[in-house]
């Protein structure tokens, strides 16, 4: 989570979708440099390690030149994880924080809706369970296909064949991730995705910064 430490109040709309997920969220903050509790090269290593990195831009990002700096370079440090650009709908018009590599664009409010979307977006990240169900969906499989074939050797390799593919499908959950709209920004030529409230046509390009009609 890359934000400003003054978005007390997105901050804590982040927790709360995070908070019944399997998904351990690391908030970076440039101001946790200047009390030396973290280094760059620290947040680099959150990063590496991360499956995604979540951008929260606000005016707050927008008017501090540090924050603003620090935001860019860590989506540079991330341009190969999916990289989530959030902008608060609030802030739409005021801010022009460019963020070349992302992949999904997201204009979102604090209301419930908004919740229940986020906490989508962030569970599909979560594969603490991918191995057991493979497994177990896998041995379920392999029974299956020995009860079934008169050739029990063969039965169980192909139904345990069958089992780990549907277990594996069971268990990855970025199957129902929140795909949003694939665009292409008429003026940079970038592409992403973007997430947008109910009637909304006109946003900036993140890459660009130009008006785009959708």
């Amino acid at each position: 989570m890359s934000h400003s430490q003054k978005d007390k109040e997105l901050k804590g709309f982040f927790s709360e979708a995070f908070a019944t997920s399997n998904v351990r969220a690391i908030y970076e903050e440039f101001e946790r440099i200047l009390g030396k509790k973290v280094t760059a090269e620290q947040i680099s290593k959150d990063i590496e390690s991360s499956r995604a990195l979540f951008v929260i831009l606000s005016k707050n990002v927008h008017e501090i030149p540090h924050t603003r700096d620090w935001v860019v370079w860590e989506t540079g440090v991330a341009k190969n994880r999916d990289i989530w650009v959030f902008e608060y709908y609030q802030d739409v018009g005021k801010i022009s924080v460019i963020t070349p590599y992302l992949r999904h664009y997201v204009i979102f409010d604090t209301n419930e809706p908004w919740t229940v979307y986020v906490r989508n977006i962030i569970e599909s990240y979560d594969d603490s369970n991918t191995l057991g169900s493979a497994l177990v969906t896998g041995g379920l499989g392999a029974l299956l296909g020995s009860a079934l074939s008169e050739d029990k050797e063969a039965g169980a390799v192909v139904g345990g064949i069958g089992g780990a593919i549907l277990g594996a499908a069971m268990a990855d959950k970025s199957k129902i991730r929140p795909t949003g709209l694939r665009i292409q920004c008429a003026n940079c030529a970038s592409t992403y995705s973007v997430h947008l409230p109910q009637g909304m046509r006109r946003i900036r390009c993140p890459v660009c910064n130009k008006t785009l009609e959708i």
